[in-house]
């Protein structure tokens, strides 16, 4: 009954919300720059800038003069992409056709300058152009392609030979140009014909290039509101509802050779309830160099691992925020130094780790925890370092045709802690281990099919294990003659432990379905199921839907159920803690 309460609880909320205007951009004036334009699109899901920019233009081919992504029409309206449009863009593609017509924006100003053009270099644009691919929080069922946006991607691939001479510079030229001076312009490749440049409206001139310091710096903040409902009180008679307010700041400089750039993103959380919920880290604080083939990052920052969507097992360089959201999707920041090589043979990245984080536990008054009380404060290591143990990995990465495929090793302290019992068994202590791991991930993108493998053979002193998930999703563009994308997942989780196994996921079978509307409002609904197939009772599955109601307010509702029969599963502590979780968003 509580289950059920829970899905027509959701199924209403959606039914009930209608986006208030269109989700669009524009009209793009003189004072509009690529970065903006592209901060808008991304909004709250945390991908790359590059692939919010390819995103942005596949969305709205006519817009850009000369298919370069660096040239907007003056006047043009935007319509926003997906956030399944988004995610269907390679990283690695999208990064070499930003940096490609980059070099062309450079080279056409060179030209018009020795010809004694009127329009000299346009405004330097900054971005956040993280060089590891991100993913975005959605309950372990984040999308990765619809099928007609994973063959752009795969003919947008088939050019990267004709892109890798491009600068590896993490810079974006200006959004708006002069269309009246742009029948010169060079292009790059592209799946999409160029637009008709004689159809352009007029533009005013490009303005020069700024050199004042705080012209080069960006600045975006959300601020979040989360109401979350349990079906009943908690196993410890905790109370039934709470609510939660955050707070993400994020500044971006670069410097006007476009070499270096500073990226600080401070986070701020506070939860009505639950006082470790609490919570004051910067997600991102680090420097970063970049040259031709080489990039070079110091600071705090967060990276991900993985291609799968139940559960990403080759994540491992960020401690979970397991607090924030129980897919593990949600990361603190990580102390580290990166320095990453490229080249046609591949993708090299290194990462020293010179200090851990310990992961956020639910309080006393917290939902979502350990039926024992667990001494979060009271830690003990393997390493005589401690937090300041020195962990490194490394990862190279490579694309061949339609396979992305992916291989590291890591060596550190366990993000994952084990539980000492203490006081006769009253109470839990977190013990952090000392480990090693090996792990493959990889996709093949085959017409509508994206075929998805992670594996990882972990050792310590306690035990090792191996443990794999594999599937595919499947997705059928525009539905009955729609505008409705559908999209199918199955995966099969593995784990050699078996019942031993402290984590789900030793012998399930994943099913998910996602929903992207394609509509004004981005909406999109997400939902999945994590079947035990060795224990008939035991499964636990999630809802997530989203959609804006404009440009600056995004509305999110998420839901969770847990069902187990034996005290020896995992998920068993968790079986009274089904809820339902109502965000909002505002972006300014």
């Amino acid at each position: 009954m509580q289950l059920n309460i829970c899905w027509v609880l959701c199924v209403a909320a959606l039914t009930a919300t209608t986006p208030l205007q269109a989700a669009t951009l524009g009209p793009v004036t003189t004072k509009d720059t690529l970065w903006s334009l592209a901060r808008a699109a991304r909004g709250d899901a945390p991908y790359s800038m590059y692939q919010a920019i390819i995103a942005l233009q596949q969305k709205n081919p006519t817009a850009f003069i000369g298919n370069n992504v660096h040239h907007v029409k003056l006047g043009a309206v935007l319509e926003l992409p997906t956030e399944s449009e988004i995610a269907a863009v390679d990283l690695v593609t999208a990064q070499q056709k930003v940096e490609a017509d980059a070099e062309s924006w450079r080279q056409w100003v060179a030209t018009r300058q020795q010809a004694g053009g009127s329009h000299s270099a346009g405004t330097t644009v900054a971005g956040t152009l993280n060089a590891a691919p991100t993913k975005r929080k959605s309950g372990g069922l984040s999308s990765q392609a619809t099928a007609a946006l994973a063959l752009q991607v795969q003919q947008q691939s088939q050019q990267r030979t004709a892109q890798q001479t491009a600068p590896a510079t993490a810079a974006i030229a200006p959004a708006v140009t002069d269309v009246a001076d742009s029948a010169d312009l060079p292009t790059t490749p592209s799946p999409r014909p160029a637009p008709d440049i004689a159809e352009a409206p007029v533009a005013l001139p490009v303005r020069e290039a700024e050199t004042d310091w705080s012209e080069r710096l960006q600045t975006d903040t959300t601020l979040g509101l989360d109401w979350r409902w349990f079906s009943s009180r908690g196993a410890q008679g905790q109370s039934r509802s709470a609510l939660s307010g955050s707070a993400l700041v994020e500044w971006y400089w670069q410097s006007e050779d476009e070499r270096s750039s500073w990226s600080i993103s401070p986070y701020l959380r506070w939860d009505q309830r639950d006082s470790e919920r609490h919570l004051v880290d910067l997600r991102q604080a680090y420097w970063l160099t970049v040259g031709d083939g080489w990039e070079f990052k110091a600071g705090v920052d967060k990276i991900f691992w993985g291609v799968t969507e139940s559960i990403h097992l080759v994540d491992i360089i960020n401690q979970t925020d397991w607090v924030d959201a129980i897919d593990g999707e949600s990361k603190l920041g990580q102390p580290l130094a990166q320095l990453t090589l490229s080249g046609d043979w591949g993708n090299l990245q290194s990462f020293v780790l010179p200090y851990f984080r310990e992961r956020t536990l639910s309080g006393a008054e917290g939902r979502l925890r350990l039926p024992i009380p667990v001494l979060a404060d009271d830690a003990v290591y393997q390493s005589d370092r401690k937090q300041r143990h020195l962990d490194w990995a490394l990862r190279y990465s490579q694309q061949i045709e339609q396979v992305d495929i992916a291989l590291s090793y890591f060596s550190g302290t366990n993000r994952d802690p084990r539980w000492l019992p203490v006081a006769q068994g009253a109470a839990l202590q977190p013990y952090y281990e000392q480990m090693r791991q090996i792990g493959v991930e990889g996709q093949w993108i085959v017409d509508s099919w994206i075929w998805k493998l992670e594996a990882i053979r972990r050792s310590s002193d306690i035990e090792q294990f191996s443990a794999a998930v594999a599937g595919f999703e499947y997705t059928t563009v525009g539905v009955f003659d729609s505008a409705v994308d559908l999209g199918w997942l199955l995966e099969y989780q593995y784990d050699n432990r078996r019942e031993l196994a402290p984590v789900p996921g030793q012998r399930d079978l994943f099913a998910g379905m996602r929903i992207a509307l394609n509509d004004e409002a981005g909406s999109e609904l997400l939902f999945g199921v994590a079947q035990d197939l060795q224990s008939g009772g035991t499964r636990s599955g999630m809802l997530e839907a989203s959609m804006r109601f404009s440009n600056n307010i995004r509305l999110r509702l998420d839901a969770w159920f847990f069902q187990a029969v034996s005290i020896q599963q995992p998920t068993w502590w968790l079986r009274q803690d089904d809820y339902i979780q109502l965000g909002f968003d505002y972006y300014f």
